[in-house]
């Protein structure tokens, strides 16, 4: 007996785009408090129980409009070079995040990719694919099944939720815009699809002044798009200027960090699109959300990005202290947390050496195979330390930042309780 399984077609491709669009949007309007509770439903989305944007609020309906009237449109006729969701200061001054989905197409038009960018403090230019980029797209004609793309998108999303729920709280005041990018030589030189208009000259000059470094959370190859996350911070300017490696052939590949053009190149690829904007942008001067970090934290510059990412990987093997779990911690896990979790790029090996490190620093110990005993007393003094240093609680999900300050303050209870109560208060919510 024999069974078989579908590969992925170009159409279900391109819907699976449009619906993690949709989810991707609601994930973080939700969680950066952008429309009211009342503008969201409870849904299940490939076995995670999330929140979905529905037309209930006036923010909500111009949000949804932007998306399925607006932006869809231009993405079903095959214009749409970018989405950018953004977040300014009052009157436009600054940029203050930006979560931008990116699409590229092959010449011949039958393979495409996309890039979801979401940047904090940071740009929402969009950047055509480099060489590498290109060669990567060319060289990945696998195709996927529906249950591989099912998995790996569930993945994504599950690691994008972490990452925005660590971002630092939002001013209280701020205006939210959707802006379009097109491919000039498809796209008609009047086109505008429904709800957008051409963009100021102001918004555009705010992107071109923005750094264009970004740090790729996740990324996922359906055979017929590419699509990757990533996030942008201020304080990863010193960090993303270090070369990064991709992993494998997977079909989700971890923390990849893209490169930025020369000054000439950018000009150039500027010069190859056009904008729009929303036609009325709205102000929500909304509630505040997320945590906020410790007075106390300072701010320090790490010599390199394999410093950060050995302290933000520490994090995660501290919060498996008898203090707050079971007090060891396995291979096993550790591949579960690069996989979903890790918010910088850290492979295997990396981590392998990591714990080497740990070792010889007296935090852990090796207990068995592929295995290790997490010492209490180094662990709750080390996690003190490191939750006064802001870059490294800035890259911490809630719940590594809660287990820490447990650790530290000696509370004795279980990870496995603390993931049942913050599931039972989503399902409430």
């Amino acid at each position: 007996m024999t069974s078989t399984a579908t590969e992925v077609t170009q159409v279900q491709s391109i819907a699976a785009i449009r619906n993690f669009i949709r989810v991707a949007v609601s994930c973080v309007t939700y969680l950066r408090g952008l429309c009211n509770d009342e503008s969201y439903q409870p849904r299940q989305f490939l076995g995670l129980q999330l929140k979905q944007l529905v037309r209930s609020s006036p923010e909500a309906d111009v949000i949804s409009q932007w998306m399925e009237d607006g932006a869809f449109d231009a993405l079903n006729k095959g214009y749409l070079k970018a989405l950018s969701l953004c977040i300014y200061t009052p009157n436009f001054t600054e940029l203050l995040e930006s979560y931008s989905f990116t699409v590229s197409y092959s010449p011949d038009g039958q393979r495409a990719s996309l890039r979801f960018t979401g940047n904090s403090q940071g740009d929402g230019t969009m950047r055509p694919p480099t060489a590498a980029t290109a060669a990567m797209a060319r060289s990945r004609r696998k195709r996927h099944t529906r249950q591989e793309v099912q998995q790996a998108l569930a993945g994504i999303i599950t690691k994008l939720v972490e990452v925005v729920e660590g971002l630092p709280p939002l001013l209280c005041e701020r205006v939210l815009a959707m802006q379009l990018t097109y491919y000039e030589d498809v796209t008609p030189p009047t086109y505008e699809p429904p709800c957008f208009s051409p963009a100021s000259s102001h918004l555009v000059g705010l992107h071109q002044q923005e750094q264009k470094q970004s740090a790729n959370i996740a990324s996922l190859d359906t055979g017929h798009h590419m699509m990757s996350i990533t996030i942008r911070h201020r304080f990863f300017d010193r960090l993303l200027s270090q070369s990064s490696m991709v992993a494998g052939n997977s079909i989700m590949t971890t923390s990849t960090v893209d490169t930025t053009f020369s000054g000439t190149e950018e000009e150039a690829a500027f010069k190859q699109v056009q904008v729009s904007n929303a036609a009325r942008t709205q102000t929500y001067p909304d509630k505040d959300s997320s945590r906020n970090c410790p007075e106390n934290q300072t701010t320090n510059s790490f010599s390199s990005s394999k410093d950060l990412a050995f302290l933000v990987f520490t994090c995660f093997v501290l919060t498996n202290s008898p203090a707050v779990y079971r007090g060891r911690v396995s291979m096993g896990e550790i591949e579960d947390y690069l996989r979903v979790s890790c918010p910088l790029e850290v492979t295997l090996e990396m981590a392998q050496q990591m714990m080497y490190r740990l070792e010889l620093e007296g935090v852990v110990s090796a207990a068995a195979q592929q295995e290790w005993v997490v010492h209490p007393l180094p662990a709750a003094r080390i996690a003190k330390s490191l939750l006064t240093q802001r870059q490294v609680v800035l890259l911490l999900s809630t719940q590594i930042h809660r287990e820490l300050e447990r650790l530290v303050k000696g509370e004795d209870t279980t990870r496995m309780s603390v993931v049942a109560r913050r599931k039972r208060r989503r399902d409430k919510a």
